[in-house]
């Protein structure tokens, strides 16, 4: 906390500035996207960019997460159903959300809605898992297990004036209209400097009604075919960004974000039972600023602000108490600041023979969280929270070694419980890297993450527990990562990482929806162990210089199970909605006409419930898709963009939460026509 008395408010940057060795700052603009590329740090990283995401069967984020190993993405059926996503089955709570570096929170559930944010806007999606080398970053994103990175600005483009408008149309009564405007001013007087803004808005609706087919027994029993009901949806998603590059030492980004959604729940598909009213809005508004100043090779600073306000509200004219309906309303919010210092006493300038990089970064956050209801019943809970973070990274010709130490402070303000516990915990992490050949690299970390209790874990009134431990989690992992290698005389390109894992949770908080999206069920483990491996693959090969096959590939395994209590019926199951089997293949092929796509994610079986018993098992699933994308180029620097989604060709209505039908055989079709800078 001395930092933020130190230094004064600023604002956001780029995540390209964000370490000593990309401080050439008269390199300010990017033209293109990043060929597919291997991250070879200690983290296990993967990364999908804009081009990437325009090829697979995308609507929303949380769409192309699950190309992604590792990664469960946890859909509860339809457009509008809630997208969460668990990581090397550590739960949604442990995997942070950055948008554009500065953490996206909900300190009422901890569980981030990726349908929520709007595809439109993301340049690259990156998710690190374990210790990143990007040590000039708010102290928070040191804070979680795993984290999604989003950037939205990956490209300061040259011209100064785009725009950009699209629309998607689909079956289930689905549409979707986007547009976008950009626009560049450059000094006249000094090449480096300009100011860059941009406004997007994104609007969608589904009714949602699809069919599928509820059976009643066993594979020999009874069915019947039914109607999606009371699952129509209705979002808008706005957002406004500003650059101003005051010179080439130091920038200064404003975000501005707007979300507004009327959703109606669908039930749980219970037999005989499809009727639903239930109904849920939200509204999410925030404003954050970065600023970074290098003061010459050595000396770097930056600081974030943040302030972030949401409001649910949750309707059920048939819930059986005195009143005859329930109404829940709640507001949250969110204040934040961010301060770091960067000092590099060896970079690759100056380095020794031996010795390339030396960097050590200091990071204070400060932050008030806040949550109100209509229930008098409710705590209406406060909490402050302070994380310091000290960072390192060391690097040698063939090597690069990286730690950090979290100190977390944690102050709960609860009226009606003023004796509430208050928290100290100090987490270390480390990593490394070595090159073991030119293609070659071995990679490792340790991590230690202390995640406190959501208000809804502690104090919601059907499931709230106020004497629930925060969870501790050590992550440990070991991997190989073959760089692009070439082959057939550089016509075949190849990269391959392969990772393997252990975590240990203790005190794990597992939660899972009961009757509808919005009540859940809390289940507190003592101890959970996760042992996993993971594969990625990626092949391209250049037929000729028009035509490209390109491959990508991961599978993952992975045991998490609970080891609490030996003498318990759970212990040595795996925990729920966690699949032992899983993985997804992309094979596409370009041409000068168009852009073949095939997909497939599949799945093992799950549990519903902590016993593995035939009872409570989900099937597995294989979801099938075929993308066709077509682009025409104009020579008015304007491009008409087309795509054309045949989504789950084998029309199997799988679930991913049970209970949960997913939609069967589906079509989209997308147009986008962009100028200038879009």
């Amino acid at each position: 906390m001395i930092l933020c008395g130190l230094f004064c408010l600023g604002v956001k940057a780029q995540s390209n500035l964000d370490s000593i060795r990309a401080q050439r700052l008269n390199e300010v603009n990017i033209n293109a996207d990043a060929p597919q590329k291997v991250y070879s740090g200690p983290a296990a990283v993967q990364q999908i960019s804009a081009q990437q995401i325009k090829q697979l069967p995308t609507l929303q984020l949380s769409d192309a997460l699950k190309y992604m190993s590792g990664v469960v993405v946890r859909d509860y059926g339809g457009t509008g159903g809630m997208k969460t996503v668990c990581v090397r089955g550590l739960g949604s709570q442990h995997t942070g959300v950055a948008y554009d570096d500065i953490a996206i929170t909900d300190c009422q559930t901890g569980q981030i809605d990726l349908g929520k944010l709007s595809l439109e806007n993301v340049a690259s999606l990156a998710l690190v898992v374990g210790l990143d080398d990007k040590i000039f970053v708010p102290a928070r994103l040191f804070s979680y297990s795993s984290l999604l990175k989003i950037n939205t600005i990956n490209v300061i483009p040259e011209k100064p004036f785009g725009f950009r408008i699209g629309g998607t149309v689909g079956l289930y009564g689905l549409y979707e209209l986007q547009a976008g405007i950009t626009h560049k001013v450059r000094s006249k007087k000094r090449d480096d400097r300009f100011f860059y803004w941009n406004l997007s808005a994104d609007a969608m609706r589904s009714k949602g009604n699809y069919p599928y087919t509820l059976h009643y027994g066993g594979a020999n029993d009874s069915v019947s075919h039914e109607i999606r009901k009371n699952a129509a949806t209705q979002t808008l998603n706005t957002e406004f960004n500003a650059v101003w590059q005051i010179d080439r030492t130091q920038r200064f980004n404003v975000k501005l974000y707007y979300y507004n959604s009327a959703r109606e729940l669908p039930s749980a598909t219970i037999f005989y039972n499809s009727v639903s009213h239930q109904k849920l809005w939200n509204q999410n508004a925030f404003g954050q600023v970065h600023y970074h100043k290098y003061f010459n090779d050595r000396w770097a600073y930056q600081a974030n602000a943040k302030f972030n306000y949401d409001y649910t509200r949750y309707y059920d004219p048939d819930y059986l108490n005195a009143q005859g309906f329930l109404d829940n309303r709640y507001h949250q919010h969110e204040s934040y600041l961010s301060n770091t210092v960067l000092f590099t006493p060896i970079h690759e300038k100056d380095s020794l023979k031996r010795l390339r990089q030396l960097q050590f970064a200091l990071a204070q956050d400060v932050f008030y969280q806040q949550l109100k209801a209509n229930s008098i019943e409710y705590a209406h809970p406060g909490r402050f929270t302070s994380l310091t973070s000290l960072s390192a990274i060391v690097e040698g010709n063939r090597w690069k070694f990286n730690a950090n130490l979290l100190l977390t402070y944690v102050d709960n303000i609860v009226v009606e419980n003023p004796d509430m516990q208050d928290y100290t915990h100090l987490s270390p992490a480390v990593g490394g890297s070595v090159n073991l050949t030119k293609i070659l690299h071995l990679r490792f970390f340790y991590k230690n993450i202390f995640r406190m209790p959501t208000f809804n874990d502690l104090y919601y009134r059907e499931v709230g527990n106020i004497y629930l431990n925060p969870e501790k989690t050590h992550q440990w992992d070991l991997g190989f990562v073959l760089k692009e290698a070439h082959l057939a005389a550089g016509r075949i390109t190849t990269s391959t990482t392969v990772d393997g894992y252990f975590n240990i949770v203790k005190d794990k908080i597992v939660a899972f929806p009961s009757h509808n999206l919005f009540s859940w069920t809390m289940l507190n483990y003592g101890k959970v162990y996760v042992a996993g491996a993971e594969l990625n693959t990626f092949w391209q090969y250049r037929i000729t210089n028009q035509y490209i096959l390109r491959l990508n590939g991961n599978v993952t395994y992975q045991k998490a199970v609970d080891r609490t209590d030996p003498k318990s019926k759970t212990y040595n199951h795996q925990i729920p909605y966690t699949p032992l089997w899983s993985g997804s293949v992309s094979l596409g092929l370009q041409t000068p006409w168009i852009t073949v796509t095939y997909a497939l994610i599949g799945c093992d079986k799950r549990y519903a419930l902590p016993q593995n018993i035939p009872a409570n098992e989900v099937p597995g699933y294989i979801d099938q898709s075929i993308t066709l994308n077509h682009d025409l180029n104009f020579r008015s620097a304007s491009t008409l963009s087309l795509k054309l989604e045949l989504l789950n060709i084998s029309n199997k209505n799988y679930e991913i939460i049970r209970n949960y039908p997913m939609q069967g055989f589906g079509l989209r079709f997308k147009v986008v026509y962009a100028f200038g800078n879009q």
